[in-house]
């Protein structure tokens, strides 16, 4: 499943969710934050997500994601 490719990062707020690396998701654009969703036949592999302790307020996770290989 893995591939290669330009590694995406996006901020999305920290709902509990936490997402492992080699996970299958795809990404909704949503008008303030994209939203990350599990799916198994979605176009992007998680590569890392921590916790976006650079910013202050709304708690953020930095997601990165990669478009899968087919």
């Amino acid at each position: 499943m893995s591939g290669t490719g330009k590694i995406s990062t996006h901020h999305v707020p920290d709902d509990g969710t936490w997402y492992v690396t080699g996970d299958t998701v795809r990404v909704d654009r949503g008008p303030v934050h994209p939203e990350i969703i599990k799916d198994a036949n979605g176009d992007y592999e998680i590569f890392g997500c921590r916790q976006a302790t650079e910013y202050a307020g709304t708690p953020l996770l930095r997601v990165s994601v990669r478009r899968v290989s087919v």
